[in-house]
Formats: C-alpha cells, sequence, structure tokens
C-alpha cells in the first residue's frame, strides 16, 4: 500500500530531491570539466590569474633604467619587447599628462597632479586593472609615466584557446543552474502525474453526475492526502445523490400510489353518495319518509369520511413540507392527561369501553414537559380512535405515560383483535395500509392515522412502535426526548 503523505510533506519532499540532484549532478559534472580542462591546458600553457601581474616588477625596472629612451620614442620597440603583446597594454603619458604611445585606451583626462598621486600604484579602469610605474632619467629625473593595463583572470599560452577557457568556466558557474531547471521538470511532472489522475477522475465524475448518470464509484489511490480526502468526499457526495434520487423516485412513486389510494377511498363514498341522492330524487311523499331518513344518515356517514379523508391528506401534505415546524409549549402532564382522558372516555361509552389513564413520572424534578400539544392531541386522537374501532363491547383501553430524565413515553394498549400478521406490524405506519382486516374500509379506516402519527413523532424527535399483546389486542408505543427550550426542529 502506497504510503500517504500531505501535499506540504509532498511538495518539501520534491524540493529537496530536486536540491539533492542538482547538487549531485553538479559536482559530478564540475569534476568532470576540471579533469577536461586540466587534460586540455596543462601547466605549460594554461596560465593562472596572476601571469601577467606577476611581470610587472620587470618591467618596471626596465622603465626606471631605460627611461631616456622610452620617452623618446627610440625605445618603443624595445620596450614591447619586455611587455608581453597578448596580455598587457600599455601607455607611455609625459608628467603633464599628455599620451606619446601605446595602445592602452584611457577615458578619463590626465592631469600632473593624477600622475603624481597615483605613481607606483594601482587603479582599475574599464574593469582591468592600471599600474602607474614612473619613468626617470639616467639623472634621476621624474621624466614621465608607463600605464600597464593587465586582467586578473586564467587565460591559455595560446590565445585561440582562451573561448574554450571562457566556454568552461561560464559552464561552471552555470551547471547548478541548469540542473535545478531540469530536475524541476522532471520531479515537476512527475508530482503532475500523481495529482493529475485523481483530478481527471474527480472531472470525469463531475460531467457524469451533470449527466445524471450516478452508477459508478470513486477510490482515493493517490499517495497526495488531501487528494485521497477530496475523492473520497465526492463518493460520498455521489452516495448521498444516489440515495437522495432513489428516495425520491420511492417518494415520487408512493405519492403515485397514494393519490391512486385516495382516488379510490374517495369514490367510494362518493358513488354511495350521488345514488342515495339520485334514489331520494326518486322518492314522493310521506311514504318515504323513514326511508329518506335512512339514506341522508348513509350520505352524513360518508360526507364525514370524505371529509375526514381529505383533512389527513391536507395534514400528510403540511407534514412533509420542508418548511414545517412544531410549536411547542411548556404542558402539565397530569392536567393535559386528565382533560383528554374525560374526552375518550366519553367516546368510549356507545362500546362500553374502560378508558384507564396511568401516569408514571420518574424525575425528581417536576416541571412542565415541553412539546407541541396540539400535535401529540392528533398523534392520540389516531391510536385511540384506531383502539376504539378494533376492541369489541365491554373492552379495555389504556392509556400509559412515563417520565424520565431523558424522555417521554406514551403508549396505547387495547383489548381488541390487534394487528393479524407479522407484515402488519412492519408495514402498519405505512400510507393507506389497512391491513387484512375484512371491515377495515367498511369502518371508514383510510390507512393513514399511523402514517400521520409517525411523521410527528418523528417531527418531535422520537420513534413509534406497534407490537401485539401476548393475550389480546395492541399495544402502540411512542417516545420522544425532553426539550429544555422551546425549540424542537422537525427531523
Amino acid at each position: 500500500m502506497t504510503k500517504q503523505r500531505s501535499i506540504k510533506n509532498t511538495f518539501a519532499r520534491h524540493f529537496v530531491f530536486i536540491l539533492a540532484c542538482s547538487l549531485l549532478a553538479t559536482l559530478i559534472t564540475w569534476g568532470f570539466l576540471v579533469l577536461l580542462l586540466g587534460y586540455l591546458f596543462n601547466h605549460d600553457n594554461l596560465l593562472p590569474a596572476n601571469h601577467y601581474e606577476a611581470q610587472l616588477p620587470v618591467i618596471s625596472e626596465y622603465a626606471k633604467t631605460h627611461g631616456d629612451s622610452i620617452m623618446s620614442m627610440q625605445g618603443q620597440a624595445e620596450l614591447e619587447k619586455v611587455i608581453p603583446s597578448q596580455g598587457i597594454n600599455y601607455l607611455v603619458v609625459s608628467p603633464e599628462g599628455e599620451s606619446l604611445y601605446g595602445d592602452l585606451e584611457i577615458t578619463e583626462s590626465l592631469t600632473r597632479q593624477k600622475l603624481l598621486a597615483r605613481l607606483n600604484q594601482t587603479h582599475s579602469s574599464l574593469n582591468q586593472f592600471v599600474k602607474y610605474v614612473p619613468i626617470m632619467s639616467q639623472n634621476g629625473e621624474f621624466i614621465g609615466v608607463l600605464l600597464l593595463g593587465y586582467h586578473l583572470k586564467v587565460t591559455a599560452a595560446n590565445p585561440a584557446l582562451n573561448p574554450m577557457i571562457t566556454f568552461g568556466f561560464l559552464a561552471f558557474f552555470l551547471t547548478p543552474f541548469l540542473y535545478i531547471i531540469l530536475f524541476t521538470f522532471i520531479f515537476g511532472k512527475r508530482f503532475s502525474r500523481m495529482i493529475n489522475a485523481p483530478l481527471q477522475q474527480l472531472l470525469q465524475g463531475a460531467e457524469m453526475i451533470k449527466a445524471q448518470n450516478l452508477r459508478f464509484s470513486m477510490t482515493g489511490t493517490s499517495s497526495i492526502t488531501e487528494i485521497n480526502r477530496l475523492t473520497n468526499a465526492f463518493e460520498d457526495m455521489r452516495h448521498e445523490l444516489e440515495h437522495a434520487l432513489e428516495r425520491e423516485w420511492r417518494m415520487e412513486k408512493e405519492r403515485s400510489t397514494m393519490f391512486a389510494a385516495l382516488a379510490h377511498d374517495l369514490r367510494t363514498p362518493l358513488t354511495i353518495i350521488q345514488g342515495h341522492v339520485e334514489g331520494m330524487e326518486q322518492m314522493e311523499g310521506e311514504a318515504y319518509a323513514n326511508r329518506r331518513a335512512q339514506y341522508l344518515q348513509v350520505i352524513r356517514r360518508n360526507t364525514i369520511r370524505a371529509t375526514k379523508l381529505l383533512q389527513d391528506m391536507n395534514t400528510i401534505a403540511e407534514l412533509e413540507k420542508m418548511s414545517f415546524r412544531l410549536q411547542p409549549l411548556p404542558v402539565d402532564i397530569k392536567e393535559f392527561a386528565d382533560h383528554k382522558t374525560v374526552e375518550y372516555t366519553a367516546l368510549c361509552k356507545d362500546k362500553n369501553i374502560t378508558f384507564d389513564t396511568v401516569i408514571k413520572d420518574n424525575r425528581t424534578v417536576k416541571k412542565p414537559v415541553i412539546f407541541d400539544p396540539y400535535r401529540i392531541i392528533q398523534v392520540l386522537d389516531n391510536l385511540v380512535s384506531n383502539s376504539i374501532r378494533y376492541t369489541p363491547e365491554a373492552g379495555q383501553i389504556y392509556w400509559r405515560i412515563e417520565i424520565t430524565e431523558q424522555q417521554v413515553m406514551m403508549s396505547i394498549t387495547d383489548s381488541g383483535i390487534g394487528f393479524g400478521q407479522q407484515q402488519d406490524l412492519q408495514q402498519a405506519f405505512k400510507q393507506f395500509y389497512q391491513g387484512n382486516h375484512s371491515s377495515s374500509r367498511q369502518k371508514g379506516h383510510s390507512g393513514l392515522g399511523l402514517y400521520i402519527a409517525k411523521l410527528l413523532i418523528q417531527h418531535h424527535g422520537g420513534q413509534i412502535c406497534a407490537e401485539n399483546n401476548p393475550s389480546c389486542g395492541a399495544t402502540v408505543r411512542f417516545i420522544f426526548p425532553l426539550q429544555d427550550t422551546y425549540a424542537i426542529q422537525t427531523k
């Protein structure tokens, strides 16, 4: 497995490799140049940098002993025999600074004061050194100045070989920079390959997502940590997008199924209403008074059924909106339970069903519980109405409330027929699921009550489940966490 490093460490390693390789290659090249120059130029034809400077004392001594001939220009030929023609330029000037002869170029004007000040001294001029040598007569008088110009650099005894020396020194000084450029290109190309492959993979993935194709996967295979993290994050994003699209597809399918079920469930009461209205239109006289009353009751029941179904659909549409928010309030749980117990007891009277409530508060400090009372009432109303629907005459329904320091638990337990099969327990909270009871539709059960209850409990941050009791009946239990503030977020 390739060891992963950060971009910073990878870049630093490449930089060190560039410097190390450049240094090694430079040393090898320098050694080769030294051997090559040593082979081409031995001690006889390679002159050191101070070769011409070392000849100045001889020339100076000649100027002191042959001053008269030098100043009369009759000794120019003899003087040029003493001065090397290739490495030293000269100029003979009078004591007042007037140029007499020679090939040394002086750009400044020379005066007697300058000449006297520079006698026996060396000054730099035009990238060369100029030695001011006094010229003395046989009587010891100062009669002129000999200017000797020279360079301090290694040269060849044969001037034709000087370009090779220049090239050698130029190569010597430029070699490090050339190798740095070369190895920067080599390691830069290698670094580019390290990041180019995953970046191309990311670009291809982006194009595939743009084309709405999420059937691909990406894995981080680069040796750079940040690149792998980017690739893995991209893969996580693609995975989430894929799941989001699948969820959207399922929701769309469920929505289509829901509308189909809604149309079917609405069609039944509306058909009944239409048939009874048409029947009533054909009834005339007092003889049909009782039948008209029966028809009106049927129309009323089916109108209520259709209205309830539409109300449930509106509730679901509201709960599934992203903008939906609960309205939490501090609730006195005992007062809340007492009030609802009175209502549910009245609803159970028609079937002579006993309704009991048990509250168990395990908290050390009893204080109001924060939740949305209107929405929790919706949940309880749906659960209790289901229990009443499936509980036989003289049955029992229990409402149990238990509060701890962390959560609130409520359950509705009845002695009814329960959930028929394991499949009913697994799908009880799905839209329009009505189980296998033949009386479901006859009792006006649309299959939306438990689904609405599930959505409301999820918005409270809780969970809801159903189970059959060991003896008979069923229990639907939901739990939601205690909130310290009013800010209950939707889930």
